[in-house]
């Protein structure tokens, strides 16, 4: 238990809380399947939005932007009469002080963004060759890529690969390349993303990312007259202090807590609507709405909303690291939401047993995420609404943090860069072809991003699955004990 968090986390006392009447789960639950409404969670992303307008255009951690979605949060559930909790989370990041880069001989500005925690060009920048190797599915994972493109001394523009990107940049500094420029592939070619470098010791060669469409016309350049570039990557390590905002209700069992969430962190490009603040805005809606029933529930429902999600799930794994062993056994359950609105979206549910899923990688969840899962299927199924599961790892975002300590975990996203299959559209309805959300992680993350419909629907189904978990846990609490 944090020092931040010493009433809200409380010891367990078995039996505390009234006894649900028979039918008053499905009640409660219908009843906020009712109340809430995309309309009014659109109110708190209209806000959210000036927050990042006012702010730089951005909801980062450490910028004014979220500290501004912080403050309106904060104020609308202590408004509503929770007790709020601001968990302070301390955070490293990678501040870019340079990220500039020139082709010649044209010396034309080419758009560059420097993966986080990526080595630094010397002091001035390179100049150097620009080569670009035959683009194949495995692009740049074996020596033998650079037989016919010499990259000794030159910087390399490629995809990421097959083999995954710290594959491809020891194979190029091997070579003797000098920087790395690389681009996701996806059906949105002028989006460009800044990644991470997890492990900052696994890549010896500065990285940073360039559009698609960019790449794939210098290296046609390539091919047919020499190209240098002038590049200029630099950054260093930043230390801060974030915050988690959690709120509870005030009655329900302290042995028996449903926790949900969603980060309210973007990334430094966008504003960050559809991701994450639909999820946010929905998860506000559903307390604001449970409120004034918040003494009755018969279990102890925990919001929560993350800061420094985008920086790798900092804030959820600080909160989490925090619990002790007996708080961590406390929690029923954890409900993780994102991306909840996208123009083109679909609806992935953590496929919590793997049980239904040929695609996935993971394997199962803690005890306990089986039943959840079938709640939420359940849920949409009844209603009409097409769904596909989704595997624990297949968006890294919060659940993955109390999944780490084997707490039961269940939730929906509903889509970043992936493309929507022809079968994906006959489904979910929508373009085939394109990605799920086109602006994910772009500066076009606005209020204009997020589809009003899908909002409404999704924000209803949180508020049902909240309103389920309040009275009854009793399946997700006999699979996770009997499989212990």
């Amino acid at each position: 238990m944090t020092a931040a968090f010493p009433a809200l986390l409380c010891a367990v006392v078995a039996g505390v809380g009234a006894v649900a009447p028979a039918g008053h789960s499905s009640r409660l639950a219908e009843q906020l399947e009712r109340s809430v409404s995309g309309e009014a969670a659109f109110v708190h992303l209209r806000a959210w939005q000036h927050a990042a307008d006012i702010g730089g255009g951005t909801r980062a951690t450490g910028s004014p932007g979220f500290d501004a979605s912080a403050r309106y949060l904060v104020e609308r559930l202590r408004g509503a009469g929770y007790r709020v909790v601001r968990q302070p989370v301390p955070y490293q990041d990678h501040r870019v002080d340079a990220e500039r880069a020139v082709t010649s001989p044209d010396d034309a500005a080419v758009r560059v963004l420097m993966w986080r925690w990526s080595p630094s060009t010397p002091p001035g920048g390179i100049d150097a060759p620009l080569v670009a190797p035959p683009v194949d599915s495995s692009v740049g994972c074996e020596r033998e890529d650079y037989d016919a493109t010499p990259a000794d001394g030159a910087v390399v523009v490629m995809p990421r690969s097959s083999c995954g990107f710290v594959t491809q940049v020891r194979v190029a500094a091997e070579a003797g390349a000098r920087a790395v420029l690389m681009y996701m592939p996806t059906a949105r070619p002028d989006n460009i993303y800044r990644n991470h470098v997890f492990d900052p010791a696994s890549v010896p060669l500065p990285i940073a990312s360039v559009t698609q469409r960019w790449a794939e016309t210098v290296a046609e350049r390539t091919r047919r007259s020499p190209v240098r570039i002038r590049l200029d990557l630099r950054g260093h390590r930043i230390t801060g202090v974030t915050e988690n905002i959690l709120a509870e209700t005030g009655g329900g069992r302290d042995d028996r807590v449903v926790m949900a969430g969603a980060h309210l962190d973007s990334v430094g490009e966008t504003a960050g609507i559809n991701d994450n603040a639909t999820a946010a805005a929905a998860l506000l809606e559903t307390a604001l709405r449970l409120a004034p029933q918040q003494h009755a529930v018969r279990n102890k429902v925990r919001f929560a909303w993350w800061g420094a999600e985008e920086l790798l799930d900092v804030g959820s794994e600080h909160y989490v690291a925090g619990l002790t062993a007996e708080q961590r056994r406390a929690i029923a359950l954890y409900l993780n939401y994102e991306l909840i609105a996208g123009p083109n979206f679909g609806r992935f549910i953590i496929d919590g047993d793997d049980s239904d899923n040929p695609n996935t990688g993971s394997g199962p969840g803690p005890a306990g995420s089986g039943a959840v899962e079938r709640v939420l299927t359940g849920y949409y199924s009844s209603r009409g609404l097409a769904f596909q599961p989704q595997d624990i790892a297949g968006i890294g975002s919060d659940h993955l943090s109390f999944r780490d300590v084997g707490i039961p975990i269940g939730g929906l996203d509903g889509g970043t860069y992936q493309t929507k299959t022809a079968e994906q559209a006959a489904l979910f309805g929508g373009r085939a072809g394109d990605m799920f959300d086109p602006c994910y992680h772009q500066p076009c993350d606005t209020v204009r991003n997020v589809h009003r419909a899908e909002l409404d629907r999704n924000a209803r189904a949180m508020a049902w699955a909240i309103g389920r978990f309040a009275v009854d846990v009793d399946d997700v609490l006999a699979e996770r004990d009997g499989s212990s």
